[in-house]
Order: structure tokens, then C-alpha cells, then sequence
């Protein structure tokens, strides 16, 4: 069994060293790069941050944003009315060591985030993903957080997802939903969304190189 433990200081040199191997070896599109600042805060400040380790060394992390009153807050991408932002936890960046890839990490640390933003008070996790981040996209699904819209930020495409945590989350079926576009195809994506869509699952496309997002509209989930 993976063994997710909260990080502290004296662990920030290796978080730091993980990032900087991990964001140089993929699109800068694809993923924000975060300053040595941004990691300290997020250790205690504002949030905190876990990690997975090989004997002595650290091979994934992942972060959790709690956002303060005046801290940005994914929840103003959302237009959510301000007595809303104190609920909000952010399912911030994550990193996996390349040759410790394909053990489902990704996945096993961004619940043990939602279940601690769920004891820390927090009722609406938020996050954001690339569109061509196939990886963290089906990952982000996978967990139960839907697509609520599609914006520019970090430089390029993000996905906007949430998942309210005080509300059972229900199983979707691919017989529910009502359409499907690829992830990368915006003008369909901004479509569904403008006529009341949320992006909810993913299904393998037949050359397994791009996802397909399933909609449903927002009423029927």
C-alpha cells in the first residue's frame, strides 16, 4: 500500500528539485511553473502538501490550496459569489518522478487531497487542467471533479473543474451521456458549456492518443 505523508520544510529542497525535473521535461503549455515561494507557502501557510517516497527519496507530491480571504482563488474563475470563497480548497500542481510513472499516484494523491480538504472545512474543491494534459485530465475525471468551463489562464487552455465535496457523488455511466467531443476540440467544449453542459467522464479514443469528453447537462447529474 502507497504511503502518503504531509510534507514539511525540511522536505522543500526536494519538492523543489522534483518540479523543476518534472516541468523541463514536458510543454510549457501543458503545465504552470511554480516559484520556490509558492512551496513554502503551500506547506503551511495556505495549504499543505504530501508526498510518496522510494526508501529515501521523494518520487511524487501533490498540493492542496487552501486559499486565505485575500490569497487568489480559483473560485473567481468560476464567478462564485464571495461568501463561497472561504469554502474553496485548491487540487494544486502535481508531480510524479518520470521513471515512477503508472501506479495510479496521481490519482491516490489527489484523493487523499480531497478527503483533507474535506477535514479541513472546505466544502468545493476546484482545479484546473490543460486540455492536452491527457495524463492529469483523465485523472481530474477519474476522481469524480467535472468540467465547469474552458478559459485562458497560465498561458494557454485551462479547464476549470469542481467537485463539491459535501454532496454525494454519483456514478456515471457512458449510457447517460449525452454527447462527446475530444478534449482539444475548444469550439465544441465552449459550446457545451455555454448551453448548460458540464463535462463529466472520458472514454479512449481508437488510437488511444486523445480522450473524449462525455457531456451531460448540468440538471441531470
Amino acid at each position: 500500500m502507497t504511503k502518503i505523508i504531509r510534507l514539511g520544510e525540511i522536505h522543500l529542497p526536494a519538492v523543489i528539485a522534483l518540479h523543476r525535473s518534472v516541468i523541463s521535461d514536458i510543454d510549457p503549455a501543458l503545465v504552470a511553473a511554480e516559484t520556490d515561494a509558492f512551496f513554502q507557502d503551500h506547506m503551511s501557510d495556505c495549504g499543505q502538501i504530501f508526498g510518496i517516497f522510494n526508501q529515501e527519496a521523494l518520487v511524487a507530491y501533490g498540493i492542496l490550496g487552501l486559499p486565505r480571504p485575500d490569497d487568489p482563488n480559483f473560485g473567481t474563475d468560476h464567478n462564485l459569489p464571495s461568501e463561497l470563497l472561504a469554502d474553496v480548497a485548491h487540487i494544486d500542481g502535481v508531480a510524479i518522478r518520470k521513471d515512477c510513472r503508472g501506479h495510479h499516484w496521481q490519482q491516490k494523491l489527489t484523493l487523499h487531497r480531497l478527503e483533507q480538504a474535506r477535514a479541513s472545512g472546505r466544502k468545493i474543491a476546484l482545479t484546473t487542467v490543460a486540455p492536452g494534459n491527457f495524463a492529469s485530465l483523465i485523472n481530474i475525471l477519474s476522481v469524480g471533479m467535472t468540467i465547469r468551463g474552458l478559459i485562458d489562464k497560465y498561458g494557454a487552455k485551462r479547464f476549470l473543474m469542481r467537485l463539491d465535496l459535501d454532496k454525494a457523488l454519483k456514478t456515471i455511466t457512458h449510457d447517460k451521456i449525452t454527447d462527446w467531443c475530444p478534449a482539444t476540440d475548444f469550439a465544441r467544449c465552449h459550446d457545451f458549456l455555454n448551453s448548460g453542459y458540464i463535462g463529466v467522464t472520458f472514454r479512449k479514443t481508437a488510437s488511444q492518443s486523445m480522450p473524449e469528453i462525455g457531456w451531460m447537462l448540468r440538471h441531470c447529474i
